[in-house]
């Protein structure tokens, strides 16, 4: 309701600007004629890389196969280490990755996607000649876990010959998928249970389960790679992946190992790398509370503002994907949704439950306040004003956009932006490319409320007639979801296309 009336307040304060043939914020139009007000329409929750999304393996499972429509754009994946490296130089992705990237891809989604090398209750993700070779491992019976052959082992992280092989891998991976337009985001994984990042309760720590809290313990058992292996690792992430996003569990690489805490900030070190980060356990242990609760660790650590310029994204809480939207609430230790979404600026969430759930359909309670919830996460992209003025065969073409971003994130690639001119019957004749930059667009809330866009072209070509102008953002997946304008003429003249207004060239 808040950002409804935010968003009102914002609408009246445009109209009266432009009502008053004055530029917002002092900014004047740098081209003649006069500023049109846009009129404001919710984007859909199933824009390009944001809202919830559901894994992969649903879509080819018999037990719980996707049971809804419920609206999304990118799909989940794990895959073990031994699935796309069988050498210390050989690299297997054509069978151990492929197959689920064109699988998504084929239905216009994008992947979220995490290598791992120990996930609890699953056969070991460690590639089978680091085993030959020698490497030291730990078994354990936690998490669902057991002493077969078959299952899960924990690495010892900190054996050189692993190292060397991650950081091989790492190499390869960014050098084979860095850009691939079919890759959202990606997971660093590798380390940790799941690759999460944590040994939990084999981290060095007495545990006093009863109250979540822990004490250093010399005498416990310690299975996390030291500080240094853990910085190599990010390192040969961010040396490998310069325009997919990546995105990190937890903040790493604390000062001296003095970990932050409620009236004890440290800066992290994982923060000087250009990763986001993931909450993997989303309005449950997200709001302030203890040191490991998402927002907590993020500020404390000096992370708070990490989003403005890398993702963050996550996993809504297994026990609560449906349960988080009942009103009033039914458990006790739920957190509330929209107050972690505006906190942390997240912009997508694993939901699966949402998904496989054949009981929610689009006239469920449920499904309608998941619907908000996915729109709220993320950008939302609306233009509040624009300037078209009349032109000539011989003079530019000048278009001013006004335009803002009324979610709570930034969108973090810069897809090309097009301006496309439609004639009479209705036939694209004509598109330019603006140097425009998306991710530029920080939400209003940020201090800046409106961007001023202004494209000219002195050689536009086109003859004289009545024409309409649009304006789109390119997907570069070719048959990927439509980034669509939170506008009420989104679609209008053509469809994936926003209408801007008429131009009239004399």
């Amino acid at each position: 309701m808040k950002k409804l009336i935010r968003r009102c307040l914002i609408a009246c304060f445009v109209l009266m600007l432009v009502c008053l043939g004055s530029a917002p914020l002092g900014v004047k139009a740098t081209s003649a004629g006069a500023w049109r007000v846009m009129d404001y329409a919710p984007a859909p929750a199933d824009n390009p890389l944001k809202g919830f999304l559901p894994f992969y393996d649903a879509y080819g499972s018999a037990d719980t196969p996707i049971a809804n429509d419920f609206p999304h754009s990118m799909e989940f994946f794990y895959v073990p280490l031994r699935n796309l490296m069988n050498g210390a130089e050989s690299f297997t992705f054509e069978s151990g990755m492929e197959p689920q990237l064109q699988s998504i891809a084929s239905r216009g989604h994008q992947a979220v996607l995490r290598v791992y090398l120990d996930y609890p209750s699953k056969r070991s993700g460690i590639p089978q000649f680091l085993l030959d070779g020698g490497l030291e491992v730990h078994k354990y019976t936690f998490f669902g876990n057991s002493l077969r052959d078959v299952d899960s082992v924990s690495p010892n992280y900190d054996d050189p010959k692993l190292i060397s092989a991650l950081e091989a891998f790492i190499a390869a991976f960014g050098h084979r998928y860095d850009g691939d337009p079919r890759i959202g985001f990606i997971q660093l994984g590798l380390v940790g249970f799941w690759g999460e990042w944590h040994t939990w309760p084999m981290d060095g720590f007495k545990q006093e389960t009863s109250v979540y809290k822990a004490l250093p313990d010399p005498k416990e058992e310690n299975w996390m790679p030291s500080d240094k292996t853990q910085e190599r690792i990010i390192k040969a992430y961010d040396d490998a992946f310069n325009s997919t996003r990546l995105l990190l569990r937890y903040p790493m690489l604390p000062p001296n190992g003095q970990s932050s805490g409620p009236g004890r900030f440290q800066q992290y070190g994982s923060f000087k790398y250009n990763v986001g980060y993931h909450d993997d356990s989303f309005a449950y242990t997200t709001l302030f509370g203890e040191d490991w609760y998402f927002m907590g660790k993020m500020e404390w650590s000096g992370g708070i503002d990490k989003w403005k310029t890398e993702p963050i994204g996550g996993e809504l809480r297994p026990e609560i994907q449906l349960s988080v939207w009942a009103d009033p609430q039914t458990r006790r230790d739920t957190e509330n949704f929209a107050a972690s979404v505006d906190g942390t600026h997240v912009s997508w969430l694993i939901a699966h439950a949402l998904f496989t759930t054949r009981s929610i359909n689009a006239d469920t309670p449920v499904y309608k306040a998941a619907l908000a919830g996915a729109q709220r996460m993320g950008y939302e992209f609306t233009v509040n004003a624009v300037n078209i003025p009349d032109t000539a065969a011989t003079d530019p073409l000048v278009v001013d956009v006004r335009i803002q971003n009324t979610g709570v994130a930034p969108f973090y690639y810069d897809w090309p932006l097009e301006l496309g001119v439609v004639d009479a019957a209705g036939t694209l004749v004509a598109t330019f490319t603006p140097d425009w930059k998306l991710s530029s667009l920080l939400p209003a809330e940020s201090g800046k409320l409106y961007t001023d866009w202004t494209y000219s072209n002195p050689s536009h070509g086109l003859t004289a007639g009545s024409y309409t102008l649009v304006l789109r953002v390119v997907n570069p997946l070719p048959n990927g979801k439509a980034l669509r304008f939170a506008n009420l003429t989104q679609d209008a003249t053509l469809a994936g296309w926003l209408t801007l207004g008429p131009l009239n060239v004399q």
